[in-house]
């Protein structure tokens, strides 16, 4: 037993246990031993994994109007390497993390920042479209396997598509083509006015006074609106429509789903639009074993935090990373077959059946449509109305 707590304290310090933790496990080898006695070793025994550390660039904003998305992401990451120990292919995973922010120059930075210091073998993150896209081309030519967890640019599934590059979360073209079908044909409004697009082209971001793009909305005109707006963005908006009762005069307020995800839904309170219709991959109310088995133990893990679409596409990069890893043993020198382990990847995700498309690189999935409620147990959150399964990107 001794010797057993000697090599689990080596292991721990080699790891760079800081003072405070170490303190907290303590210094005697009495101390030591009610701590292995309790569970506290990992999965993996005292010994640990022996392949070489396997280094995770997390390039997400943890600032500015994004910083939530980017929060999300990384506690559903660490929620599933947790789970695994943080590890496989008998490799020790560790994440290291840079903010993304909100402009191009700082996400390239962060990026560089990651690879060219921190040698990390993997880039993992991105949640603004023009940040994905502005990286797309240095993460290619430095063939660095790369999952983008949030950002849906389109081009990265079409013209800029790299064999490097996969993406766990979405294309904008997949909540935004089936909600519009379900817009048009089952409730037949088809006069509908984009917010964050030709007719209203809020500034990005914009966490100012947004009178003006409300009042530009042409109610009497309209069938309803349309929005891609996240984040405080989607905050910011719904909370001022709300002030000047926009929103209880417009007969559909529709959009992709993170215009209302829980975390926007959290912020803004009862100044929720009731019956909005929106398109997304996932949603709270969801009745899967996998889903409710995640926002419970999510919940838990994180102090009572409810889950969000980012939290789910989070835990669901973490795991194609640890599957490719065991599926390749661990060995990453050889970037083409480990890029292979990723692309044939699938599982069943809190959001439903989850697999990767070779024409796209992109995630094949179901998308809901869904109405935001009320629910007396949940709060403001959105039920599951209808769904188009097996979504893909047309890839052009």
């Amino acid at each position: 037993m001794a010797d057993e707590i000697q090599r689990y304290l080596d292991r721990r310090l080699v790891e760079n246990l800081d003072r405070r933790e170490f303190l907290q496990i303590g210094l005697t080898v009495a101390g030591a031993a009610a701590f292995v006695a309790c569970g506290g070793s990992t999965s993996s025994g005292p010994s640990g994994p022996t392949g070489p550390e396997f280094k995770l660039g997390v390039v997400l904003p943890y600032s500015g109007v994004y910083a939530e998305l980017g929060n999300s992401i990384t506690n559903g990451m660490r929620m599933y390497f947790d789970s695994v120990g943080n590890q496989a292919g008998n490799r020790k995973i560790t994440m290291i993390t840079a903010d993304e922010q909100v402009q191009l120059a700082d996400a390239v930075a962060a990026t560089k920042k990651v690879v060219e210091q921190d040698g990390v073998d993997m880039v993992a993150g991105y949640v603004s479209s023009p940040n994905a896209a502005g990286n797309r081309n240095y993460l290619d030519g430095q063939k660095i396997p790369t999952l983008v967890a949030n950002a849906g640019v389109n081009s990265l599934s079409r013209a800029a598509k790299s064999p490097f590059i996969y993406r766990t979360s979405f294309s904008n073209w997949q909540p935004a083509h089936p909600v519009g079908t379900y817009v048009a044909e089952k409730l037949g409004k088809k006069r509908i006015q984009p917010i964050v697009g030709p007719d209203v082209a809020t500034p990005f971001p914009n966490n100012g006074d947004q009178t003006p793009f409300v009042q530009a909305i042409q109610i009497d005109k309209i069938d309803g609106i349309y929005s891609f707006m996240s984040g405080t963005d989607a905050v910011t908006f719904l909370k001022k429509a709300y002030e000047l009762g926009t929103l209880t005069r417009l007969a559909l307020v529709s959009g992709a789903g993170f215009f209302v995800e829980q975390d926007v839904l959290a912020a803004i309170t009862d100044a929720a639009p009731a019956g909005a219709i929106t398109g997304l991959h996932w949603a709270l109310t969801l009745p899967n074993k996998e889903n409710q088995d995640f926002i419970s133990k999510y919940s838990k893990k994180f102090s009572g935090r409810q889950a969000d679409v980012f939290a789910v596409q989070g835990f669901d990069t973490a795991r194609v990373i640890v599957d490719a890893l065991n599926a390749v043993k661990g060995n990453t020198d050889n970037k083409d077959a480990f890029m292979k382990a990723i692309a044939g990847v699938s599982f069943k995700s809190p959001r439903g059946d989850f697999k990767f498309d070779a024409n796209t690189n992109n995630v094949v999935q179901t998308i809901y449509i869904r109405k935001t409620v009320k629910d007396p147990k949940l709060g403001w959150t959105n039920q599951v109305i209808d769904q188009y399964p097996g979504v893909a990107d047309p890839g052009k």
